[in-house]
């Protein structure tokens, strides 16, 4: 009889701390899921819901990549299309200086030749803008700027090479000086470039999803929308090298005779070549306007998309704040019991039982 009620006991107090352990430990896991709110801490406690989670997860983080691609490249537009509007001011400035060859007097001209100088080394330092450690004007080699030195590009063999050229109308006529320059501006050694983007460099361009991707920044030394007009007699194709060749041309003119003939055909071929590249300028200027547009598109529609993934993410793992609290309140009145009942069989003896 007593071994029969001693085994009895041993279970019925087994089965009252298992009972008291797991609801315990449901207390447990809703009060952390109250603290954090998350249905667990790992995928493992989701259950069913583990792989979706886990999967809306890796969307979410591809998600925020594009985004802050799109901020990237919004940013660098941006920059890029201040820093050409600035340079399209300077160029249509001394272009309209140029107007009028025929009647220009010395002090004009000497003062357009004084600006030409100025705004070439200006020019070359907005070439130079960077983004944080990035050249946008520099294309995939974007560690390194596209103008070498702007400071002493005055002094350069490309400079040089020009103020030389423009020596030669001394003895030599407008149009073989111009093809001269036009020789001087191409690729190569006298470039006022740098080395790597003259290499056939390629622009960047940043990934905006679904197979999209879109240009960022520019080439210095290349034109991307517009096609320069006058190539080969006055443009060299590159709205930025003729920018360069027109302004050093200039500089280089500034005492000469404006009663020589060929003096004033090659001023009226250098307010062509600059009015043509402030044309093919504008044409850039709309085009990264466009691409603008198409980064703010994308930005917009990533928004969205990480607007709904986070909502579903939210119902695969999120805890509900009320659905939370009522099961809380009934599993620490379940825990409670479970004491109560613990308390109870422990205050029970053999003589109890045989009572």
């Amino acid at each position: 009889m007593s071994t029969v009620t001693s085994t009895t006991d041993v279970g019925t107090m087994s089965f009252a701390l298992y009972n008291m352990r797991q609801a315990q430990q449901t207390v447990d896991n809703l009060t952390a899921e109250t603290a954090s709110g998350y249905l667990s801490s790992n995928y493992a406690g989701l259950g069913t819901s583990a792989s979706a989670a886990l999967n809306l997860t890796g969307e979410l983080a591809t998600n925020a990549t594009l985004q802050a691609n799109t901020q990237s490249a919004s940013t660098i537009q941006q920059v890029t299309q201040t820093a050409l509007g600035q340079i399209q001011t300077l160029v249509s400035g001394i272009s309209a200086q140029l107007l009028g060859v025929s009647t220009l007097s010395p002090a004009a001209l000497s003062t357009a030749s004084a600006s030409a100088n100025a705004a070439l080394t200006q020019i070359a330092g907005l070439l130079d803008t960077k983004v944080g450690d990035t050249y946008i004007f520099a294309g995939q080699d974007s560690a390194n700027p596209p103008v070498p030195d702007p400071s002493t590009l005055s002094s350069s063999a490309f400079v040089t090479a020009i103020q030389n050229a423009v020596a030669g109308l001394s003895t030599s006529s407008a149009s073989a000086v111009q093809a001269q320059l036009l020789t001087v501006a191409a690729p190569g050694a006298t470039s006022p470039f740098s080395p790597t983007l003259e290499a056939s460099n390629q622009p960047s361009s940043v990934d905006l999803g679904d197979g999209t991707s879109v240009q960022v920044g520019m080439l210095a030394d290349q034109n991307t929308n517009a096609v320069s007009a006058g190539t080969g007699t006055t443009s060299t194709g590159s709205y930025m090298r003729d920018i360069f060749m027109g302004l050093s041309a200039l500089g280089a003119l500034g005492n000469a005779d404006l009663g020589d003939a060929q003096v004033q055909s090659l001023l009226s071929g250098l307010h062509t070549t600059l009015s043509n590249a402030d044309d093919a300028l504008n044409v850039d200027i709309g085009g990264l306007g466009v691409r603008q547009d198409t980064v703010t598109s994308a930005a917009t529609e990533l928004q969205g998309v990480s607007t709904a993934l986070t909502a579903q993410l939210g119902n695969a793992q999120d805890a509900d704040p009320t659905t939370v609290a009522t099961e809380l309140s009934t599993a620490q009145t379940q825990l409670q019991a479970s004491y109560s009942i613990v308390s109870a069989l422990h205050t029970l003896t053999l003589v109890t039982y045989l009572v």
